[in-house]
This record gives C-alpha cells, structure tokens and sequence, in this order.
C-alpha cells in the first residue's frame, strides 16, 4: 500500500491528539509536549476540522473521546508505538555497531595494528574493523566512517560530499640502500626508483620535491607493501614519511636521498557529512599520537 502524504493530516495535529487521548485533557498533554494549552485545544480542533468528525468533547476539566475519537487514538497508539520500537531498534544497534576505517595498508599494518591494544585500553570492547586500500574509496558511500589519508601538502583540502581534518603534517624524505648511493651528493636523477601499483599520488610528490620524473628509471615491484624491503634489499629509492623511516636510517639500513627541495605531506581524517559514529574522535586522536 503507497502512502500519499498529501491526504493526511498535519503530524503536529495528530501528536497533540495522541497526547490528549492518552493524557485524558489538555492541559496535561500541554505538559507532555511542552506547549501551551491553548496549542493542543487548536491543533485538536483543527484535526476535528479537517476530518469532518467529532473526536473529543469537553468533560468538565477532562476531555471524553467520541467513539471515531477512540478509534483514531487506537490506530495513532498502534502506528507510533512502531515508530518508537523501530527507532529504538536503530539507536541500539549504532550503540553496539564497530566503527569502519579504511587507511593504506602501510599505516593499518605498519601502524595502528600493532598498538591497537592501547586503543583497546581507553575503550573496552570497541569494536573496529581496519580496512586497508591504497584506493581513495567512496566512504559515505561504501559504509566508512572513517578514512585515514596521506595527500601532497599543496593538495586541495575540500572534498565534495566529507569534512577532513589534519591528523600530522610530515616531512617526507628520499631513501634508499647505501649501496645505492655513492655520495652524498649523488644526483637523485641517476638513481632507480622503485614503481608500484597505485601511485599517482607518489608521482605527484615527486615532483613537488622537484624530481623530473619523465626522466626517472624505474623498477616495477607491484605491491606498495613491499616498498620497504624492496628499498632495503637494494632494488631502488622511494619517498617515505620521515618518522616511519628513523629506526631504518639510524641503523645505517638505508640512507637519505638528497631531494632538489624539502617535501612535506598531510595525513588526514576523512568522514562523510552529518553525524560521526561515536568512536570517530576517541579514534582520530589517538591516530595522531601514533605519528
């Protein structure tokens, strides 16, 4: 059965009816509502009006409903009361629903899996489902309540249809394997550079520290999580978040590749319009402490 919402009443006069008819006066389903009396008698009366039906007469203080007046409030108590249960439905399973995040696979298993547990600590029992991607995912969309990305430092911040937020501006820097570099004044032009899938956003860094990339030999090594070993073993140089990398060039495992000019990035937190899942602040705050 459609629903055609130009035959029905207003919704305001079938709540003040609703209140009447369970409350037994005006005065006291004015309360109900937190309305003055006068607004009840009115929308109740202009209900009476629109129908063509007697629905309540004046008892003394109270209000008596007519037969057709009994019948409504039956058919009224039946429809609300299944408003409120599935809208009760609804608020309790976001209670307990996870919050959905999507980051690259870098930062999901590099890290936030292996500190989740502190997370965990602050928040027992929250429930968090990690999905990695390397793709700019659709996240109002596709279900996201959360997206944790890595963009050039000059990109355009607004993105039709979400709201972001900075969670760590980083200075990224060039590595590569000491074998690979045999000054410290090599020219980053004459190294290979490693290729993988899913890097137009690494491209355009590239050529924002001032790489002529068109010029560049580069290595394909497929996946983007084997970037650090592929850098480790020898295979060729890459740019990398300069935090993620300290413990490698600290420990002479690599080394750092002079770039024409100093590069930064932004990670941010990317959320769909409208209301947050209740864990996507608690989340993003302790994501920032992680850099």
């Amino acid at each position: 059965m459609s629903l055609d919402w130009r035959t029905l009443p207003s919704l305001s006069a079938l709540r003040a009816f609703d209140a009447t008819a369970r409350a037994g006066d005006f005065a006291r389903a004015a309360r109900s509502l937190n309305v003055t009396h006068a607004a009840i008698a009115q929308h109740v009366r202009a209900l009476e009006k629109e129908l063509g039906v007697s629905l309540a007469v004046k008892d003394g203080r109270s209000v008596r409903l007519t037969p057709t007046g009994v019948s409504l409030a039956r058919s009224l108590a039946d429809g609300l009361e299944t408003i409120s249960t599935g809208i009760d439905t609804i608020r309790a399973q976001e209670v307990r629903r996870g919050i959905r995040v999507t980051a690259t696979p870098f930062l999901v298993d590099r890290i936030i899996t292996p500190r989740l547990s502190e997370f965990w600590d602050k928040h027992p029992g929250a429930e968090i489902s990690l999905h990695p991607t390397r793709e700019y995912v659709d996240v109002a969309g596709e279900g996201f309540d959360l997206a944790i990305r890595a963009i050039p430092y000059n990109a355009d911040l607004t993105w039709p249809g979400v709201e972001t937020s900075l969670v760590a501006n980083m200075l990224v820097v060039g590595i590569v394997a000491p074998k690979l570099l045999k000054s410290a004044a090599s020219d980053p032009q004459d190294l290979p550079w490693l290729e993988h899938e899913g890097m137009a956003t690494k491209l355009a860094m590239m050529r924002d520290c001032g790489l002529e990339v068109d010029r560049l030999t580069f290595v394909p090594i497929g996946s983007p999580n084997l970037l650090l070993e592929g850098v480790r073993q020898g295979l060729g140089a890459t740019l990398f978040s300069e935090q993620f990398t300290r413990e490698d060039l600290a420990a002479g495992r690599l080394v750092e590749v002079p770039l024409p000019k100093q590069l930064y990035a932004r990670y941010l937190a990317v959320t769909p319009k409208g209301p947050k899942h209740r864990l996507v602040d608690p989340f993003v705050t302790w994501v920032q402490t992680l850099f």
